[in-house]
């Protein structure tokens, strides 16, 4: 099952009253992460959710949605909404709940206010915060959570031989040769290329659990990310992930 170990975890969290005030739900499988969110508040609250919290079958107390904006005023407005909420004792059980979708989207001013929030936050108070790439909010703010990361977990077995053999030999390439090395790729699509590029990082990773993978995959994911979501020049992307290399 894809994430069970990120569902097991959660749900020992749960069972054993062993919860952190703050989580971070980051990657681009956005599906995934909404599911395992509603499960998780589901468990906390013992409440109801279907796959849509905005459906959700009654209305509670303990739980704030907050889906963050760009703009400036709105953005501060929400989080002072969330500090409000959060000052309150529970209604039912021992918790309250806040979910924080699109996170990527606070301003600096919003950030720094969300920062106070996590420094004075009450027991009772937990923060789940959805986001793209953990690159994208601070680190003042990421290391004060519980990270949890939604990339689809695929074996390096899964992938074709022929870019098996090209990822191997980039990274233990000279930097001169990588770009030629690409070039062999050609048929490919560079979205095409990067995600099985993280595939590849993902697995060697589980087996070498080394900072120099760890630093590559944060690059590599974001940017993945731009790829998917800018309009960056697939150039751009290929020099700067050969200049981390």
């Amino acid at each position: 099952m894809i994430y069970q170990k990120i569902t097991e975890y959660l749900n020992i969290c749960v069972e054993k009253d062993f919860l952190s005030h703050a989580y971070i739900f980051h990657g681009p499988d956005e599906s995934a992460k909404k599911t395992i969110i509603l499960k998780f508040v589901n468990k906390i609250l013992n409440a109801d959710f279907n796959s849509d919290v905005s459906e959700y079958r009654g209305f509670n107390p303990d739980l704030i949605l907050i889906s963050a904006d760009a703009d400036e005023e709105r953005s501060i407005n929400l989080i002072r909404q969330l500090k409000r909420f959060l000052i309150l004792s529970p209604y039912h059980g021992k918790y309250k709940i806040a979910i924080i979708s699109a996170a990527e989207k606070l301003n600096i001013y919003a950030q720094n206010a969300l920062l106070k929030i996590f420094e004075e936050a009450p027991n009772h108070a937990i923060i789940v915060i959805n986001v793209r790439t953990i690159d994208s909010i601070p680190e003042t703010i990421a290391s004060r959570a519980v990270k949890l990361a939604f990339w689809r977990q695929n074996n390096i077995n899964q992938l074709d031989e022929k870019i098996i053999e090209i990822f191997n030999e980039i990274l233990a390439g000279d930097f001169k040769d990588r770009y030629y090395i690409f070039e062999k790729l050609n048929d490919y699509t560079t979205i095409e290329i990067f995600k099985s590029w993280l595939w590849y990082l993902r697995t060697k990773f589980l087996f070498d659990q080394n900072q120099k993978l760890n630093n590559l995959l944060k690059i590599s994911q974001n940017i993945y990310f731009k790829l998917n979501e800018t309009n960056i020049n697939p150039k751009f992307a290929y020099d700067e992930l050969i200049l981390n290399l």
